[in-house]
This record gives C-alpha cells, structure tokens and sequence, in this order.
C-alpha cells in the first residue's frame, strides 16, 4: 500500500544507470549541460514542497479543497518512478483518454492501453526517469468545478533499446536507440473528473528536439539532414500535381 514514507523512500532512490555525462554528446546547435541524479532528486522534492504550498494557498483563497490533487501527484510520480501499476485506479477513469506525438493523431482510450503505451518508454530506456521542473506547473478550475493541470518535466535515461511507437506491440513503427544518453523536457496536460481521477490527459514534445538530444538525427547544418529533409519535395510535388490534375478534370 502507497504511504508517504514509501514516496520519500523513491525519492532517494537513484534510478539512473551507467555513466551519466555533464553535456549531452547531441546535435543539438548549442551544448546543453545535463541534470545530473542529485540534482534531479533534489529539484523534484523541492518540487512538491513548492506544489503544497501552491495547492494550500489557493485553497484558503479560493474557498476549495485541492489537498487531493498533492495526494493523486504523489501516487502518479511515485507509481512511474518505481513501475507499480498497482494504485491506476486511484489514478485514472476507466476511460481515460490520452494523446501523445507516438500515437499519430490517435487517442488512447482505457488505462490498460494507457499503461501500455508508458511501458514502450520503460522497455526503451530502462532507467528512465521523470523529474517535474521548478516552477513550471499550472493548475486550473473551471466554474464547474473540473480541475486541470499543465506540468512541464524533464525526461532522463539511457535509451538502449528499440521505442514502439503506436499501437506498441510487434507490429508498431519503432526508433532504435543508439544506448546513448538522453535527457529531454515535456510537457503535460491532465483534466480530472469529479471523483479526482484523470479523465483525459496529453503529452506533448519536440521529437525533433529528442532524436538530436540522443544523437540519433544529425545537426542541422549536416548534409544528411539537408537530404532527408529534401525528400519531403517528392511528396509534396506530387500532392501539388494531384490537386492540379484534380482542378482541371475534376477526377480524383
């Protein structure tokens, strides 16, 4: 059973394997200097120490109860953190929708394919772990009384085997780590429903960002990504032609 002393026991948990650099070997055009484990354990208990207090102050000022939204935040990072699943249906409707940049424009719908769709990251980057950044959450309520939230985190780990990407399972597209390195920002957005449960929730990230971050796509001053993104001419130049066509015979 969840406690506080088993959230301030995963809080103290290192979870990061193998070397971890000062600065991503990236392609991104400027370095970027990475968090390193004490640093993101300590930021992420800060983190909810500020929250509380965020949480408390619009209680007393706005005259409604928001303590449970501390407790859901807890269960929710705490259940990642350490791969316990055990506590979703204190976390989630049962049929929470969820959108992300995998999923191609699709929603998943149901905690099960919510669940699977977290684990492609697991299997991915076995020590990933997710780390709320200072002063980036954002909590709304609407006059009906429906709670949202928009958190901004970072991502960390090494990304040692293939990501499957929507439907993820063996059928699924999928980008093969390189076992490099990554860590990446994200952002969040949770809508909860009257019984405090996530009813609908979305993730949203550069990929363009990430696969530069990890080494994976090459800069942007490199001929390979001049070409790659030339490709998208042969497309396009067909679209165009299409539409043509389409105007002066009106078949298509």
């Amino acid at each position: 059973m969840f406690d506080e002393d088993k959230f301030q026991e995963a809080l103290k948990q290192p979870r990061l394997r193998g070397h971890v650099p000062t600065h991503l070997k990236s392609n991104r055009a400027e370095p970027i200097r990475v968090y390193q484990e004490h640093e993101l354990q300590e930021m992420t208990r800060q983190w909810f120490v500020d929250f509380d207090r965020k949480l408390e102050f619009y209680s007393t000022n706005f005259n409604m109860d928001l303590s449970w939204v501390m407790t859901w935040a807890k269960k929710y990072w705490w259940s990642f953190l350490v791969r316990d699943m055990d506590l979703n249906h204190e976390l989630y409707a049962a049929d929470v929708k969820y959108t992300d940049v995998s999923t191609f424009g699709r929603t998943i719908v149901g905690i099960d394919d919510f669940v699977t769709y977290n684990f492609a990251f697991f299997e991915a980057i076995p020590d990933w772990r997710y780390d709320p950044l200072p002063d980036q959450v954002y909590l709304d309520v609407t006059p009906e009384g429906t709670v949202r939230t928009v958190i901004r985190y970072i991502g960390s780990g090494h990304w040692t085997g293939p990501l499957k990407l929507h439907p993820y399972d063996d059928s699924a597209p999928r980008i093969y780590g390189n076992g490099q390195f990554i860590q990446a920002p994200a952002v969040d957005r949770y809508h909860f429903n009257a019984d405090g449960l996530m009813q609908e929730g979305e993730t949203l990230y550069d990929i363009l960002d990430g696969l530069q971050r990890v080494g994976i796509l090459p800069r942007d001053d490199s001929w390979q990504i001049h070409a790659l993104f030339a490709a998208s001419a042969v497309p396009s130049t067909a679209q165009k032609l299409k539409r043509k066509f389409t105007a002066l015979t009106g078949i298509g």
